[in-house]
């Protein structure tokens, strides 16, 4: 299982601000809309990721009923990419190119999804619609993968599918808005989940101190330490992390920097 590197990696936890004394108006108890998106809190519209060589920039943008309709990812070579995303009733839409993927949603939650060349999705929650279990498979691939949550006092602490297993630890750092790469530890293709984590219950507001990771063949370790803007909201992410191969010892380390940017 890959460790918090962006093209998808990342962790996941849910918890929301519940102590109203504390929060701003935008951040009082989250409200829905009709498409279960959270309107009354602040929107992702950026976000960086910087490592020792390359920068790479995700821009979102959203429609008058705060819904995400288009993600533009730009490469440190100058190339780009666009996801668009198209809203129906109880269904949700990601194309890019000639490829797209499908959302059903039911109780403002995404039940299952499928995929143009044939990949289909499956979503599992407990009573309190947090995900507990999420199946990618392909018959035409002739594979399977289930990736399953460990919830512990409304946090995951640990993630295992057949590659290996991911043990999160938080420290009491939280933060306004919600923590916008929980959803990728769980699948590195989400795209509208970045920007409405609600969809599958992942919205966080509880930072990670520390992942580990362990496969076949390596082990990592990531350290995570955060700065937030005035108002509360995520400004920036660190990670430190030590990757050791399990036949030899041999170690590798490196830092990943991560801005947001939120309206």
């Amino acid at each position: 299982m890959k460790t918090f590197r962006l093209i998808g990696m990342a962790l996941l936890a849910v918890v929301m601000c519940v102590n109203l004394a504390s929060c701003s108006d935008d951040d009082e108890e989250p409200t829905k809309n009709d498409d279960g998106v959270i309107t009354n809190q602040k929107r992702l519209v950026e976000f960086t990721e910087t490592d020792e060589h390359d920068t790479y920039t995700w821009s979102f943008s959203y429609d008058s009923k705060g819904r995400l309709i288009s993600i533009v990812q730009k490469d440190y070579d100058s190339s780009s990419y666009i996801t668009n995303i198209t809203w129906g009733e109880n269904t949700i839409r990601e194309s890019e190119d000639d490829e797209s993927i499908t959302y059903s949603l039911t109780d403002g939650l995404a039940r299952t999804g499928s995929e143009t060349n044939g990949t289909n999705y499956s979503f599992a929650y407990n009573s309190s619609k947090q995900l507990t279990a999420y199946q990618r498979s392909s018959s035409r691939y002739d594979y399977s993968d289930t990736r399953t949550l460990t919830w512990d006092n409304g946090k995951v602490t640990k993630i295992t599918d057949e590659d290996g297993i991911s043990e999160i630890t938080y420290g009491n750092q939280t933060c306004k808005g919600y923590f916008p790469f929980m959803v990728t530890m769980v699948e590195d293709d989400f795209k509208v989940m970045l920007a409405h984590p609600e969809l599958v219950g992942l919205r966080t507001t509880q930072l990670p101190i520390q992942i580990y990771n362990k496969e076949d063949y390596y082990e990592t370790t990531s350290k995570l330490t955060y700065k937030l803007d005035k108002d509360g909201y995520l400004e920036s992410c660190t990670e430190n992390s030590t990757e050791e191969a399990v036949s030899n010892g041999t170690t590798y380390t490196y830092t990943t920097t991560y801005t947001f940017t939120w309206e």
